[in-house]
């Protein structure tokens, strides 16, 4: 079909909305989208815990549960012994950050600065960490973590992760383990209500548009499934920075881990949690990216990269029907309008668009890329026309806001 030329620029195939770093290609999302998938597997691995966390060693929860039982126990050693490569995995992923990671933050800094407010908080993993070091070294966390100099301290922490002995790694990996614990810990004591509220809206919303799109059972009840155990992830600042202001984010979620965090507001140095109304906001956006993520790289119309337009337009736009629409404003007349400085205005605006045409019985664009976005595939033909559809109205919308 021939596509309007605007600011983003279509041509025949090729798409890029203004969130999109690189053209999306409908023809080749749609082979993506309608390719056979596991849908029960998110479920099923996230169940036996090997989904990832969203923590700077990459543990899996089974390997976390793992490390920290064995601790608590008095087994670490044994079972260091028997199956290394669970204690050496996190505290290799850890020097590879600090090494040669982005140097979006100071590790070290980070990792010491963090120590010392474990220390304080009586918990015990981090105090065996602690006294190893003063054993081993004479020197305190506290002293590490009040060496003037943070390149200085990212060197430290490279060479303590560098090639450490058994015992040492031991206790590295125990303190990820409980670290990465406590983080998951932190945000269910001040967000753990909004989420279980959230989760209810968030289904409430997929199954009353679903039972006007015709979203297949099964696909209901594997979203239902995901949002049922969607928890919070581990909320790991040495992995990457927690706060709007250093990632651009107010929440996340992990693609294939069934978890999600809401970032602080602010910068590091001034932190702050998130209103209410924020984080149910933040939570139920990614709690709909939960709902609709179907194996590691596929997650409601986005999938290997592409189709991040349509995906967080679909997602947001749920989101505000979830929670009653704050940014989505309806005139007398019939016209609606999404406001400025909405999350994702473009996107949202334009699958505003087309679910009132779908509403109207103009078109069945809408209904298709609802059931696309939660694993429903039937018609490649259909599937390629709305996301066309779509990204015809971004662009005649980009055009007439800029205008």
């Amino acid at each position: 079909m021939e596509h309007a030329q605007s600011s983003p620029t279509l041509d025949q195939r090729r798409v890029r909305g203004q969130y999109e770093s690189t053209q999306t290609d409908t023809a080749f999302l749609t082979r993506e989208l309608v390719a056979p998938q596991d849908l029960g597997r998110l479920v099923e691995e996230f169940d036996i815990g090997v989904t990832p966390l969203r923590d700077v060693g990459e543990m899996v929860s089974a390997q976390r549960d793992v490390i920290l039982n064995s601790y608590e126990h008095g087994t670490s050693t044994r079972i260091a012994a028997k199956y290394p490569e669970l204690f050496i995995q996190p505290v290799t992923k850890l020097h590879e950050r600090v090494v040669d990671g982005e140097q979006d933050q100071t590790i070290g800094h980070n990792f010491f600065v963090n120590a010392t407010g474990f220390l304080n908080a009586g918990l015990p993993w981090a105090h065996q960490l602690n006294n190893l070091f003063q054993t081993r070294n004479g020197y305190s966390l506290y002293d590490l973590a009040r060496v003037g100099s943070t390149p200085r301290k990212d060197q430290l922490l490279a060479h303590i992760t560098d090639t450490p002995d058994s015992e040492m790694t031991v206790a590295i990996a125990t303190y990820l383990a409980g670290r990465s614990r406590e983080g998951e810990r932190y945000l269910t004591q001040e967000y753990g209500h909004i989420l279980e509220q959230t989760k209810a809206e968030a289904f409430a919303i997929t199954n009353e548009i679903g039972s006007s799109t015709g979203l297949r059972i099964d696909m209901l009840e594997r979203a239902a499934k995901q949002l049922h155990r969607t928890t919070f992830g581990s909320f790991d600042h040495l992995m990457r920075p927690v706060t709007s202001h250093n990632s651009g984010s107010d929440g996340d979620y992990r693609i294939g881990s069934l978890r999600l965090e809401v970032q602080f507001e602010g910068h590091m140095r001034s932190a702050r949690v998130r209103t209410t109304a924020e984080a149910h906001h933040i939570i139920a956006h990614e709690l709909q990216h939960a709902g609709s993520a179907q194996a590691e790289g596929r997650c409601g119309l986005q999938a290997n990269g592409q189709g991040l337009e349509a995906n967080e337009g679909m997602t947001e736009y749920l989101a505000q029907l979830s929670i009653g629409s704050p940014d989505i404003t309806h005139f007398p007349d019939g016209r609606s309008q999404v406001n400025a400085g909405a999350f994702y205005r473009v996107p949202v605006f334009a699958m505003l668009s087309l679910h009132e045409q779908f509403k109207l019985g103009k078109n069945h664009h809408f209904a298709t890329l609802f059931n696309a976005y939660h694993g429903d595939t039937r018609s490649a033909p259909q599937l390629e026309q709305a996301l066309d559809a779509f990204y015809d109205t971004d662009a005649n919308i980009t055009r007439l806001l800029t205008h």
